[in-house]
């Protein structure tokens, strides 16, 4: 399939799923070419339960995977320009995840909530600002941000009422995706928090004003997948490789699909932190992994990623984050059952403003679930192979 190479192809090519063609829009799975129950069903009963078996296995082990492994050298697919659109060179944005322990959780909500809806409402590069906490450890904080670029983070002044309200220990950690640049290094260099940057880095985070930002097209809260996963002994370096080759695809088949961005850990080189970042259910989540054969993602995911991935669900997550309403989580666990490995987090009791994505494209913000602790900014760790049936996000 021919790549786009102006920008205005990259945009037109990032509303259709190829190879199919631009009749299909930017609000239908186009990869299901108006036969999806007919693809979810074969997928489901015939070939996941088949891939599962010990003879799928063996086939995966032996013939798909190495018949995939042998067609990229021979295409010089290892090759790709790190510059490219879906290349991780062309990241702008920052997005960070910050996990730190609270002296008083309702004194912090008091101090994050507004200073967090300041934030977001003030700074146009910032489209998401929010807070959790931990369902794991209530006096565990969880925090999200977007930034459009390091600049706008190195711009952000912190609050000393929030301040105030974090221990002093070596508990604080966190993760950092997209552009990692010395810029944003240094603004979280002095945070008290441990960032992990690792090593080999690969995906991409897409830019605004990309159309998958448009709240007009995808009205969102956005559904926001984080996590820290094993991989098997020794297999990062080949995860790294097929993963930015899924990315390359999954850029342009799913439109709402704002990042696919992952990293080897710094804590151990057999584990990875995962963001998946997408601003629609339809257009982000499904057509992420669309069950059809008429798409190139599955069986590149399947026969490439699985088998460097350690198999087993929640245990096999040190961390294990979604946030989102609870419909489109119910939705994503009804389409995949190892979703619910993840500790689920609903807008509705959000610490600060819902994410605006949409920011500064003339388009109505998001509406969403009535808060709790909100405050309106106008706004595969997959199964092994033998568990296909419920995969956790991809």
């Amino acid at each position: 399939v021919a790549m786009p190479t102006t920008q205005a192809e990259l945009t037109d090519a990032s509303y259709r799923a190829m190879p199919c063609f631009h009749c299909l829009g930017p609000n239908d799975p186009a990869i299901y070419c108006c036969c999806r129950p007919a693809c979810e069903g074969f997928v489901n009963s015939c070939l996941l339960p088949f891939l599962g078996s010990a003879c799928g296995k063996c086939l995966i082990g032996n013939c798909f995977g190495p018949i995939y492994h042998c067609c990229d050298k021979i295409q010089s697919r290892d090759e790709y320009a790190s510059d490219r659109p879906a290349g991780v060179d062309s990241a702008k944005a920052v997005v960070v995840l910050t996990i730190r322990p609270v002296k008083d959780v309702e004194a912090y909500k008091a101090a994050f909530a507004p200073w967090a809806a300041q934030v977001q409402d003030s700074t146009p590069g910032v489209r998401a600002f929010f807070s959790f906490m931990d369902k794991k450890d209530d006096k565990m904080c969880l925090q999200v941000a977007w930034y459009d670029t390091p600049e706008v983070l190195a711009g952000i002044a912190k609050d000393p009422a929030v301040e105030a309200c974090y221990c002093d220990n070596d508990k604080a950690t966190g993760a950092v995706w997209g552009n990692r640049s010395e810029v944003a290094r240094a603004a979280l260099a002095d945070s008290g928090v441990s960032y992990e940057y690792g090593s080999l880095p690969r995906g991409f985070v897409k830019n605004a004003p990309h159309p998958g930002f448009d709240s007009s097209l995808y009205p969102g809260p956005p559904m926001i997948w984080m996590s820290k996963r094993w991989v098997q002994p020794g297999c990062n370096p080949k995860i790294a490789k097929a993963f930015d080759k899924v990315g390359e695809l999954q850029y342009y088949t799913a439109p709402a699909f704002l990042s696919a961005f992952e990293y080897s850990a710094d804590t151990n080189p057999d584990q990875l932190w995962s963001l998946r970042f997408f601003n629609d259910y339809e257009m982000g989540m499904v057509a992420h992994f669309p069950k059809t054969l008429l798409s190139y993602v599955p069986t590149r995911v399947l026969f490439t990623m699985i088998p460097n991935l350690k198999g087993g669900l929640g245990a096999e997550f040190p961390v294990a984050l979604c946030f989102s309403t609870k419909k489109d989580i119910d939705m994503s666990i009804a389409y995949n059952a190892g979703n619910k490995a993840y500790d689920q987090h609903y807008w509705e009791d959000v610490i600060g403003p819902l994410p605006d994505m949409g920011k500064g494209m003339a388009s109505p913000p998001p509406t969403g679930p009535s808060p709790k602790n909100m405050r309106r900014s106008d706004d595969l760790g997959m199964g092994s192979p033998s568990n296909l049936s419920n995969l956790p996000m991809l």
